[in-house]
C-alpha cells in the first residue's frame, strides 16, 4: 500500500516486488527525524494513521523518498515497540527474526537500533536464507527427523 501511494504503480511480477522498490526509494533518503504516527495498540499494528500520514506528505509534496524513509523507521519503531511488549508480558528474551520481510536491510538496521536499549536479544538469520530457502532447508531437516523417529 505505502509503496503505491509513493508511485509504485505498475504491474507486480514477483512477490516482493513493490516492497524492494520502497527499500530502493528508503535508502536513497537520509533518516533524519521524520517519522510517522504507527502505534502498537497491544494487539495490533494500528495502520490508519500511518496511511493517513504517508497520503497527507504525498500531497505536500514530500518526496517519495523521504516517505519511504520516514515509513521504514515508523515501522520498525512500531514492531520494536510490539516486540518489547509482548517479549515482556511473556518473559521472553530472544525474538528470532525471518522471513522474506526480514531481507530488508534497511527495516532490519532500524529495527536493531530501535531495539539497542532493550533487553530483547534479536536473533536473525546467518547461514541459511530467511526466505523460502530457509523455509525448505527447516521442512528437509523436519522430514529426515521424522523419519529417524519412525
Amino acid at each position: 500500500m505505502v509503496a503505491a501511494l509513493t508511485g509504485f504503480t505498475r504491474p507486480i511480477t514477483f512477490e516482493g516486488q513493490a516492497a524492494m522498490w520502497l527499500e530502493y526509494l528508503a535508502r536513497r533518503a537520509t533518516r533524519d527525524s521524520a517519522e510517522f504516527p504507527c502505534t502498537f495498540t497491544g494487539a495490533d499494528i494500528d495502520w490508519r494513521e500511518t496511511l493517513a500520514a504517508v497520503i497527507d506528505a504525498r500531497l505536500r509534496g514530500v518526496s517519495p523518498e523521504a516517505i519511504a524513509r520516514a515509513f521504514h523507521w515508523s515501522f520498525a519503531r512500531a514492531t520494536a515497540a510490539a516486540i518489547g511488549v509482548l517479549s515482556e508480558s511473556s518473559g521472553v528474551e530472544f525474538i528470532v527474526l525471518s522471513g522474506g520481510v526480514m531481507q530488508n536491510d534497511l527495516l532490519l538496521a532500524d529495527l536493531r537500533d530501535a531495539l539497542a536499549r532493550t533487553a530483547v536479544l534479536l536473533w536473525t538469520n546467518r547461514e541459511a536464507p530467511p526466505n523460502d530457502g530457509g523455509i525448505s532447508l527447516g521442512q528437509a531437516a523436519l522430514a529426515v527427523f521424522a523419519a529417524r523417529l519412525s
